[in-house]
């Protein structure tokens, strides 16, 4: 005879043995690059310029490029181009918040709206990286930077950073 204690513990490890597995199963992830020259996928978050930001890739720039705001990230999030170079961002939010694009040391923020875009033009820095920022969700890691193509935005090797497999998942808005 089988005490009942028994059955529900071998019921309870069986169960707790498949949320380890599902749970399990959930953690993977994928990225894929568009196979563009001059674009990566991202993944992860990255210390980039001296800011925790949500890695969504870098990309390299001529003239104008568009810029997805979206919750909580920027994609591309690293924008590289030749030194001094002025770039046009036409900034797409395409989340269901406010978003905005901040470069402190160039005087630019620009507020998005859901659903809208704008452009702005900023300056490739002469050397290194120059951070931007999204002032209501910098904190959940919504940032990334301006580099001089070929060198890191990290302050590493280029193409370096720091990432952690923590991927921010912000559900406050930050206001």
């Amino acid at each position: 005879m089988t005490r009942p204690g028994t059955v529900r513990r071998g019921v309870a490890i069986v169960a707790l043995a498949f949320a380890a597995v599902a749970v399990a199963g959930c953690g993977s992830s994928s990225s894929s690059s568009s196979g563009t020259t001059g674009e990566s996928s991202g993944g992860g978050q990255k210390t980039i310029a001296g800011v925790k930001a949500n890695d969504h890739g870098t990309k390299t720039v001529a003239k104008e490029t568009e810029v997805e705001l979206d919750d909580y990230y920027f994609e591309p999030t690293v924008i590289q181009g030749k030194a001094g170079q002025k770039v046009t961002l036409e900034l797409k939010n395409e989340g269901k918040v406010e978003h905005s694009f901040v470069i402190d040391s160039q005087n630019v923020d620009q507020t998005i709206q859901p659903g809208e875009d704008a452009k702005v033009t900023v300056t490739i820095p002469a050397s290194g990286a120059v951070s931007f920022y999204c002032k209501f969700h910098k904190s959940e890691g919504m940032a990334g930077a301006l580099a001089v193509e070929g060198q890191s935005a990290s302050g590493g090797m280029p193409g370096g950073g720091t990432t952690t497999n923590n991927t921010t998942t912000g559900k406050g808005y930050g206001y």
